[in-house]
């Protein structure tokens, strides 16, 4: 098995933890893990022997979730695995407020509607990673909405306000001349009444969380509860390798929802630089297996990309469809393989056209005419013709009727009249 990660990490993830050891566990739990508050406490609570209830909380901002948002996911599916308690809140209430976690301006107020639609995807969404049938969901707005002011003030009584106003994403809005609302000032509390509802010992979610769930903490103790432990896990960078987290708003983001050839292409598209941080999130790794991962990537960074896009697809899909969508992207784009049935037919009425023009017809409904520039502008569009790539570097390049074209490392078009 050596060298077969996917193989080793498909087969691990389809056991049951059900009767791990509070040490094998924990060398599960740390790699994926930025922060832990407390060790101790995690370790306290895991040696119990008692089932935990975990919290994990996302709130009803968008339609679509993506591997970004998955991240902290994997690691509540282990706690499931393990036969602990999930809670996966929604949040229906505090997405309305919108949290400020790394905002530079005020987020724009969703609405009910929207909410509503969003509430919708999610069950589907999150289905691959989680077995709902065995998680507790909550609309955070059940208690929330019926909460009396009086019980609110008591409850945000441990929260002084240096605690609030010292938040770094509140100076650096406060510095640059941004507003910060009352009601952003707040968002942290309400997660704490979550905390506080629930009873959590462990809540789980992104290291941009770390200070909601300080709070979270401290309005649990003045409760007389024992603060919940926080496991918070990395942002993960986008597909770019640019540094910047995965975000719809940075285009650079794969959602849980894509095909499994759509979600192979992607990760193929990732550098070699983030390939350990992607098999960590999203692998039963444990702590003693990190050295012979990396080993593994500096010398096959190629095939330890393959074997990463295998297990996303595989969670989010199936096996089959994972080894599936690896022979078809070896047939297209290693071996060169390009038939007219690996192409998306795009009818055009005049043809030969500007190479822009062709890719806004083709790509009009997914990228932006500025994001269609810089894929050229990257070299990032080619012509494909008798087994061989031309790079197409200039918007006024001509697209003619029957060319092949191919936009990155993920989409084949072939233009007809």
């Amino acid at each position: 098995m050596e060298g077969d990660w996917f193989g080793r990490l498909y087969e691990r993830s389809q056991k049951s933890l059900g009767k791990i050891s509070a040490d094998d566990f924990l060398a599960l739990l740390r790699p994926k893990c930025r922060e832990v508050v407390t060790r101790e406490g995690l370790e306290e609570l895991l040696r119990s022997g008692r089932k935990l209830r975990v919290k994990f909380g996302i709130d009803a901002t968008g339609a679509e979730i993506h591997l970004g948002h998955a991240v902290p996911l994997m690691l509540l599916r282990l706690f499931g695995r393990a036969g602990h308690e999930i809670h996966f809140v929604v949040g229906d209430f505090t997405g309305k407020i919108g949290d400020p976690s790394g905002r530079t301006d005020n987020r724009r107020q969703i609405t009910d509607k929207e909410i509503t639609t969003n509430l919708k995807t999610y069950a589907k969404q999150v289905t691959p990673i989680l077995d709902l049938k065995k998680v507790k969901v909550h609309q955070n707005s059940k208690w929330l909405s019926r909460m009396r002011l009086a019980e609110f003030f008591e409850m945000i009584g441990a929260i002084s306000f240096g605690e609030v106003a010292q938040r770094e994403d509140f100076r650096a809005r406060l510095k640059a001349g941004s507003p910060v609302s009352l009601r952003e000032a707040n968002y942290a509390s309400l997660m704490a009444i979550d905390s506080v509802e629930l009873k959590a010992d462990i809540e789980v979610g992104g290291i941009d969380q770390l200070l909601n769930f300080m709070q979270a903490r401290s309005v649990m103790e003045a409760q007389g509860m024992k603060p919940e432990v926080v496991l918070t896990t990395p942002l993960i960078e986008g597909t770019a390798g640019d540094g910047r987290k995965m975000s719809k708003s940075f285009g650079n983001y794969i959602t849980l929802g894509a095909s499994a050839d759509d979600q192979f292409g992607l990760i193929m598209s990732i550098p070699d630089t983030i390939i350990e941080s992607y098999v960590v999130s999203f692998g039963d790794i444990r702590e003693d297996e990190l050295d012979e991962l990396r080993a593994f990537i500096k010398i096959n960074p190629f095939e330890a990309k393959k074997q990463l896009a295998m297990l996303i697809v595989s969670i989010f899909h199936s096996e089959k469809s994972a080894r599936d969508a690896r022979d078809a992207f070896e047939r297209k784009f290693s071996r060169k393989e390009f038939s007219g049935s690996d192409a998306i037919d795009i009818r055009m009425k005049v043809l030969p056209a500007p190479l822009f023009d062709a890719l806004m017809r083709a790509l009009g409904d997914e990228y932006s005419r500025s994001q269609i520039r810089t894929l050229i502008s990257q070299r990032a569009i080619r012509r494909l013709a008798d087994g061989a790539e031309t790079v197409l570097a200039d918007q006024a390049d001509l697209v003619r009727a029957g060319d092949i074209i191919k936009v990155g490392k993920l989409h084949l078009f072939r233009f007809n009249e």
